[in-house]
């Protein structure tokens, strides 16, 4: 399935990894390998993912405090928030 990501998801993204690397050298990258296994684990299984208002889901990394904040179209799953979990929980919702 194709995957589309918001603008400002790549932002918190890309933030999260050099925030990370920025306390330990290699964190960085270790964030961003969860990163990767969890939308692997949305790819292999989109709907299984817990339900959140309206039509999206989230999924939590493992590691780290963070989630995956999308929802499923008909052509592709796109990837609305890379949110923190111990921030404002909903500022992703206009996307």
């Amino acid at each position: 399935m194709h995957i589309v990501s918001h603008p400002e998801a790549d932002q918190e993204l890309e933030a999260g990894a050099l925030w990370y690397e920025d306390r330990q050298p290699g964190l960085g990258n270790d964030f961003l390998d969860e990163f990767e296994d969890t939308l692997r684990r949305i790819v292999a299984e989109p709907e299984r993912w817990r339900k959140m208002r309206a039509d999206n889901r989230k999924l939590n990394f493992h590691r780290f405090p963070y989630a995956i904040v999308y929802s499923i179209r008909p052509d592709a799953i796109y990837i609305k928030a890379v949110m923190h979990l111990h921030r404002h929980p909903f500022y992703w919702q206009h996307r």
